[in-house]
């Protein structure tokens, strides 16, 4: 499976983390929390995040932690189609292919739901043809891209002169939860929105996404997960989730065959699980991981598809790539990413 393009999509609005600071102090929750919890917010908001803004599908800021279940789930309705229609057309553009030559569509998700799948919503507003195969991954978390990608090799392995098209989008903003716990307080200060969509083939030439590894770890489930809660999504985030997500990303490069690679391409999730891959990887910096995080926050599954396009943007004949996600199950994702042709 060759990489053909690949382009990202935002919400129009942003804001820095003083903004969300300053929001949050004026909103009706703001005096109900303890004050270790708006110490935490305040500290994180305010000092070294490495987050210089975050983008929202929102029109005003304050209603990011004020909106009812209801709400939330018509923002991700309307959104998430509306993110991943705009990363398509753009990667598609760059890929140089029409909407109705594409086959298959691949969707991954975690920050709501719908039935049926954003990838039928998305068919729909972009024109597909009725007879593309349409297929949603849900329940990944952050880790999410690259197990899609397996997915869509299995598709392709199948139909070679098949072109496809995968999408990661997340409208975190439609999952923010407050109260008095640690992780959820974390959650609401790193996450923001976007979509990113990759067009491949099964020929050709570019960069072929090869060796597909993955780690499961279910005794480590309960370090993070969406809970529910008043019928809202709640992020569950331990403390040790950095060091969590260095074992587990280190096992996975360890069960590399091939020579070191060129380029590192991960998930940032945030600023201790960056400096702890940093510690595991042979990788002076995660500088493409520290980019997004600070232009745009923890995306979740969107991150890695985001690194790498900033990676081929920058340099067009990149080579040998090792890619790597993770997230809730505790799992983690690898591929390497080879140029031929």
């Amino acid at each position: 499976m060759i990489l053909q393009g690949i382009a990202s999509s935002f919400p129009s609005a942003s804001f820095s983390q003083g903004d969300c600071l300053n929001a949050m102090k004026s909103a009706s929750f703001w005096p109900q929390l303890n004050p270790r919890s708006r110490e935490v917010l305040t500290k994180v908001l305010e000092g070294t995040s490495g987050i210089e803004k975050r983008h929202f599908a929102l029109e005003r800021l304050e209603d990011a932690w004020t909106r009812d279940a209801q709400q939330l789930n018509e923002a991700y309705e309307q959104r998430a189609p509306e993110l991943s229609a705009e990363a398509v057309v753009k990667a598609l553009q760059k890929a140089n292919v029409d909407v109705a030559d594409v086959d298959a569509l691949f969707v991954c998700s975690c920050t709501g739901f719908l039935c049926p799948g954003v990838s039928s919503h998305l068919a729909e507003r972009l024109g597909l043809r009725d007879d593309v195969f349409l297929q949603d991954m849900t329940g990944f978390g952050c880790g999410a891209s690259v197990p899609m990608w397996r997915a869509a090799s299995g598709y392709i392995s199948q139909n070679p002169d098949a072109v496809i098209v995968t999408v990661a989008v997340e409208v975190c903003s439609a999952a923010f939860y407050v109260e008095d716990d640690f992780g959820v307080l974390i959650s609401t200060c790193l996450f923001g929105d976007g979509a990113s969509a990759a067009v491949w083939s099964g020929r050709g030439s570019g960069l072929q996404v090869t060796d597909f590894r993955s780690l499961h770890l279910p005794q480590e489930r309960e370090r993070i997960r969406f809970t529910n809660a008043q019928g809202k999504l709640r992020n569950q985030l331990d403390r040790r989730v950095p060091e969590l997500a260095g074992r587990a990303v280190d096992a996975l490069y360890q069960k590399r065959v091939r020579q070191k690679p060129r380029h590192f391409v991960t998930h940032g999730g945030g600023r201790d699980v960056i400096d702890a891959l940093e510690s595991v990887l042979p990788v002076g910096e995660l500088s493409l991981a520290r980019e997004v995080m600070r232009d745009y926050g923890n995306l979740s599954s969107p991150s890695v598809m985001v690194a790498l396009e900033n990676l081929v943007q920058r340099e067009p004949d990149a080579d040998h790539l090792w890619v790597c996600g993770f997230g809730a199950g505790f799992s983690a994702h690898s591929c390497e990413m080879t140029r031929v042709g």
